[in-house]
């Protein structure tokens, strides 16, 4: 574990916290490093192995419209993607942990909507849903969480304990779209994708033009 995660997870009263339920240290959700997963940091969500997998999480159009984005996946394995940050809708804990409810932007990108990136689940088709932007934070169509799936792995699930569509309580998968697009999205045919969290460092944080 690195120093400054050490250092965060030794600071008082979050210790004691830690040190006293070992089933918080089974909760949190790690990054490819080891570490947890920290609120309002950048990090790419990359495919849990590289390959044929397609690459990172990024932005893309639909149906030819320009605004909003949809979050969409590189089909390149050599693309990191876009980041994006976690925002708690309530958490009192410094590191996300499995299952708590969050909202997620993407951070790493300058588009030419005038709109927010913050994720949103908006209706595709009959039982098919897309993840779009200009969402609201805490909107019950923006509510996400991340959960353990096989090993070390995570999935990032649309369940808000408040929805108002509780048959939507699935993982997002990808859909490919005739176009070749990968959407990110939810439908009773869409496997849950396998995801990992990888921490942007600010130096290596690139920032890209949306158009």
């Amino acid at each position: 574990m690195k120093t400054s995660s050490l250092a965060a997870l030794t600071t008082f009263p979050l210790f004691a916290l830690i040190t006293t339920n070992p089933s918080v240290v089974e909760a949190l959700v790690l990054d490819t490093d080891g570490n947890p997963v920290e609120w309002h940091r950048n990090y790419y969500i990359l495919p849990f192995v590289w390959g044929p997998l397609g690459g990172g999480l990024t932005l893309g159009s639909h149906n030819n419209s320009i605004c909003p984005f949809y979050v969409t996946q590189e089909p390149s394995d050599f693309s990191n993607g876009l980041t994006v940050a976690f925002s708690p809708i309530i958490s009192r804990l410094p590191f996300i942990s499995s299952s708590a409810e969050l909202s997620i932007s993407t951070t790493g990108a300058v588009t030419t909507c005038k709109l927010s990136l913050v994720w949103k689940l908006v209706p595709e088709s009959i039982r098919l849903w897309y993840v779009s932007t200009n969402g609201n934070f805490n909107f019950p169509n923006s509510i996400f969480r991340i959960e353990h799936y096989e090993s070390y792995y995570y999935k990032i699930v649309f369940c808000p304990a408040w929805s108002p569509i509780p048959t939507l309580c699935k993982g997002l998968g990808i859909d490919f779209a005739e176009d070749g697009t990968r959407y990110l999205a939810i439908g009773d045919d869409i496997e849950p994708f396998r995801f990992v969290f990888k921490k942007a460092e600010q130096s290596q944080t690139n920032i890209k033009t949306v158009v």
